[in-house]
């Protein structure tokens, strides 16, 4: 008996770890017109979930229904949630990872979907984001096909500088 008992404590000690990394499966139940996402996480849990990182066409802006069906397709493949933070709405801020280590956010700016928010962006995160968008820009891929590409972020600070008389630094 004791041999059975030390050989089931040497087993779930060394098994435990490897059943806990088991992968979470995510469902996209929606994409808001803002592109928060709402996913529901193992058919139990319901997150918010908004993109680290980048900033999506809105879709009245050039791109924006297009962004939104390629980030649909993208997501259909497994990818983890790597939380960075919550933001001021309680929804989670996060890259979505792939099984391949890629992150959905990263594929979406190097496909010409996406800016890079450079407000979000630190280095350690988004190591290359940059870089495919200026590859993107200089090939004009997606959104920077289009003669003036304008993050909705920089849209919206340039209408508040408007409203209050400022001037905006051009993207």
């Amino acid at each position: 008996m004791k041999k059975f008992t030390v050989i089931l404590v040497v087993s779930t000690v060394l098994f435990l770890p490897v059943l806990s990394l088991a992968a979470a499966v995510i469902v996209i139940e929606k994409i808001d017109p803002q592109h928060t996402l709402t996913v529901l996480v193992d058919n139990f849990h319901r997150k918010q979930v908004r993109l680290y990182g980048i900033d999506i066409p809105d879709e009245g802006q050039p791109y924006g229904i297009a962004a939104t069906r390629r980030l649909k397709r993208l997501a259909r493949q497994p990818f983890q949630i790597q939380t960075i933070r919550q933001d001021a709405q309680g929804r989670t801020v996060a890259p979505l990872i792939t099984s391949t280590g890629r992150s959905i956010n990263e594929q979406m700016v190097t496909q010409g979907y996406a800016w890079v928010d450079n407000k979000q962006y630190r280095e350690e995160l988004c190591s290359g984001w940059l870089d495919a968008q200026i590859k993107a820009k200089h090939e004009k891929i997606g959104l920077w096909s289009q003669p003036k590409s304008t993050s909705s972020l920089a849209m919206a600070q340039e209408t508040s500088l408007t409203r209050t008389g400022g001037s905006s630094p051009s993207m």
